[in-house]
């Protein structure tokens, strides 16, 4: 139906908006802190994800059907930060979230097209070839941006480790509400992390603003967002909604401009307007919808 379509879309939008503000609240984060800022956001979002579907009514057992997708889920959920992190230190930020973000929505088409014989057919072809070349235009890196084959590899499996995430997160939530389909995958991805952190500094949380600015990750870039955008995610699918995820580098960028005091070159300019034009085109309903069964 159509207007399951539009809420998804909105729900989509939504918990990509929300996650578009991790990057400028990091910003506010002592350097070296990255892992840690990651942990307490997991942790703080794991426990809001579980506390929710505790108190809720409406929730099924999980059965061995849902094994499989929540350890795909789980594995990318874990995996995506670190070779993020890893990506951008060997090769930059610019370059790193031109592949690791841009490379995803063709990661997921993919997955659908062959191993779950959807493909996203040529609608959602167009719409994201658009929205990628957005997403370079408003990354697109420096004269002084050093290219590292190893770090280009890792953000290549950051993407993939996103796509698994969504691929996961769309299996699972036609049997379970938002909630209950996210948070065992944050679970497996809060655990795979916390080696991470042994021995780091944590005492940046003994400031309010970067404690509050922890939680509010978790609650609200975790918790709330991914909640959006499983709901949406059932509605328009796995394809579709990884590509209207590309509103993710468009609101950091936004941040950066009005909180930041950051600048945007004519390029990235130019970028903006090409996310905005693809996410159209994929939002267009198709001539013939299929009705999806609501969880919520």
């Amino acid at each position: 139906m159509k207007n399951q379509r539009t809420a998804g879309i909105l729900a989509v939008a939504l918990g990509t908006t929300l996650w578009g503000t991790v990057g400028p609240v990091v910003q506010l984060f002592p350097k070296g802190t990255a892992f840690q800022y990651s942990l307490i956001r997991n942790i703080t979002g794991t426990l809001a994800l579980w506390l929710i579907v505790l108190v809720s009514k409406n929730k099924r057992k999980y059965t061995k059907q849902d094994i499989l997708p929540i350890v795909v889920g789980g594995t990318g959920a874990a995996l995506f930060f670190p070779l993020y992190i890893l990506s951008f230190r060997l090769t930059g930020v610019g370059v790193a979230a031109v592949i690791s973000i841009g490379v995803a929505p063709i990661f997921v088409g993919l997955i659908a097209w062959i191993a779950l014989k959807q493909p996203p057919g040529k609608q959602w072809a167009i719409g994201t070839a658009i929205a990628v070349s957005g997403v370079v235009a408003l990354n697109w890196p420096s004269g002084d941006s050093t290219v590292n084959l190893l770090g280009i590899v890792f953000a290549l499996a950051a993407a993939l480790a996103y796509s698994l995430q969504a691929t996961g997160i769309g299996i699972i939530s036609k049997r379970h509400t938002p909630y209950q389909s996210v948070a065992p995958m944050f679970t497996i991805g809060t655990i795979v992390q916390a080696p991470l952190s042994f021995g780091r500094d944590f005492s940046f949380l003994k400031d309010p603003i970067l404690l509050a600015g922890a939680l509010y990750g978790g609650i609200m870039t975790i918790a709330v967002a991914y909640a959006f955008f499983t709901y949406g995610m059932l509605r328009i699918g796995a394809a579709t909604t990884v590509t209207i995820g590309l509103m993710e580098p468009l609101t950091a960028a936004i941040m950066g401009v009005t909180l930041l005091g950051e600048t945007v070159s004519f390029i990235g300019i130019v970028g903006s307007v090409l996310i905005l034009v693809g996410l159209v085109v994929v939002s267009r309903p198709p001539k013939v919808e299929a009705t999806i069964p609501a969880v919520v």
